[in-house]
């Protein structure tokens, strides 16, 4: 099993809905919230280089700054900001291991939000130790067991958890 950006922030999210994404449970690609989404980063950043693919990840966006490149990851909300900067930590530290070093942003059009992002060594290592855990979940033949929290009230995957 590789693992995505994706897997990483669903992982983050909720470990069940990174079993569930890892064994090709697909949400319904209706639902409104990921049409939103897809809407969302379609429409936004429309001058600035986007989907870079490189060595298994997807990066939404690449843009110069002062600095160099920064790497971009758009989301709908802030709501999971915690799991967006994993994400977006896993691709800076996929790109680091391939001798390329850069910085990071989160970037929010609908809340005018860019949060800056670098990788540092507490990233690296809870990545890591993530990473072996995401490799024993996907392992196993049954999901974990339901964590209910505030994410699970707009998850595209509830049927699964709650039916």
């Amino acid at each position: 099993m590789q693992i995505t950006g994706n897997l990483v922030n669903a992982y983050f999210i909720c470990p069940r809905k990174f079993w569930l994404f890892v064994r090709q449970f697909n949400p319904d690609p209706e639902n409104d919230l990921l049409m939103l989404g897809r809407l969302i980063s379609e429409n936004s950043y429309s001058r600035e280089k986007k989907e870079l693919s490189f060595d298994g990840i997807k990066v939404d966006l690449i843009k110069k700054s002062d600095k160099g490149l920064l790497v971009c990851e758009v989301k709908k909300t802030s709501k999971g900001i915690e799991a967006a900067k994993m994400q977006l930590g896993f691709y800076l530290l996929k790109l680091k291991n391939n001798g390329i070093n850069v910085e990071g942003e989160i970037l929010i059009p609908k809340e005018k939000k860019r949060i800056a992002f670098s990788l540092d060594e507490n990233t690296e290592n809870l990545l890591q130790g993530a990473i072996t855990n995401m490799q024993e979940i996907a392992q196993n033949t049954s999901p974990p067991p339901v964590n209910k929290s505030p994410f699970c009230r707009k998850c595209a995957f509830i049927e699964f958890c709650y039916a």
